[in-house]
């Protein structure tokens, strides 16, 4: 990771930025006097602003370290701090981060701190070159959880009482992304699809490939036709230069209904994840009946002259 400090973020309705002196009567107001925030954390209300600004002084103090992440959370139509989030603990070995956060009250239910957690995502993947981002939430404050599904983090699992905060010792509901998680949902062609036709003849039954004994679309056929999209799919999208093709590494498919000879088919691969040279595909056939199939799909974008040089190898 190549650590950058806690530098000014913004996002359509929040200004992310450092705390300053300053803020300690507004996030005594909006914040840390409130009562309801930390139910579920470690530390309790403040009791005056002179302890709220104690502490925003030793966060300030700990700017001088790029490793150091504590934002407060500003609302741009309000023009004051609602709250905070920030780094509660990394690992550049891992190359992670554990991101901890809390608003106001007053505040809950509106998206913010989804919208505030979804930017730092951004931030520590795109310019910090984070692996992981995770965080965790007491498993009796589920929409903590709601706020880390809204910004891209997975649920992985709970430790039972593995955690101490101001309810006693609880079970940890933990939650994480990424980095290939995040790139492969970020890229442009998430969603691009081509279409291939052919129609029910004499080539493509299962009688005549060998695959049953009844004059209808071979199975084999269709998965070849839904193979074919998906290439077809990675040309057009522009994803292979001069030199490359791809091959098919996995497919799963299911052949759901008959198409007699003389049915017009249609298979249609979607992009569902582009990671590196990995490209995977949702993929689905139709007649004009309706659909006969649908499965997913796996390609990966290979040098035709090195392929071909193993495989005769």
């Amino acid at each position: 990771m190549t650590h950058k400090g806690t530098v000014t973020l913004a996002t359509e309705r929040l200004i992310l930025r450092r705390f300053a002196v300053e803020d300690a009567e507004a996030m005594f107001r909006n914040s840390f006097s409130d009562p309801k925030v930390p139910i579920y954390m470690t530390w309790n209300t403040y009791e005056s602003i002179d302890a709220a600004r104690n502490y925003i002084v030793s966060v300030t103090d700990g700017y001088n370290s790029l490793s150091a992440y504590h934002w407060v959370i500003v609302v741009k139509e309000l023009g004051e701090p609602i709250g905070s989030i920030g780094v509660t603990r990394y690992n550049n070995e891992t190359q992670c981060v554990a991101i901890g956060y809390s608003i106001g009250s007053k505040w809950w239910r509106q998206g913010y701190t989804s919208e505030a957690l979804k930017r730092l995502v951004c931030f520590f993947f795109d310019e910090v070159g984070t692996n992981r981002i995770e965080a965790q939430h007491d498993t009796r404050n589920p929409n903590s959880g709601k706020v880390m599904i809204k910004a891209g983090l997975q649920f992985e699992g709970v430790l039972r009482q593995s955690e101490h905060n101001n309810q006693g010792v609880c079970d940890s509901a933990h939650y994480a992304i990424l980095a290939e998680d995040y790139f492969r949902r970020k890229s442009p062609h998430i969603g691009k699809s081509t279409t291939a036709a052919t129609t029910v003849n004499d080539t493509n039954t299962a009688k005549s490939v060998g695959s049953g004994s009844l004059d209808v679309f071979a199975t084999p056929m269709m998965i070849a036709l839904m193979e074919r999209a998906a290439c077809e799919c990675i040309a057009e999208c522009g994803l292979i230069a001069d030199g490359q093709t791809s091959v098919g590494t996995a497919i799963n498919a299911m052949h759901t209904a008959s198409s007699p000879r003389g049915a017009a088919i249609t298979a249609t691969a979607t992009i569902t994840s582009v990671d590196g040279r990995k490209v995977e595909f949702d993929v689905a056939a139709s007649d004009e009946n309706g659909e006969i199939g649908r499965g997913t799909h796996s390609r990966f974008i290979v040098d035709a002259e090195r392929f071909m040089t193993k495989a005769r190898a």
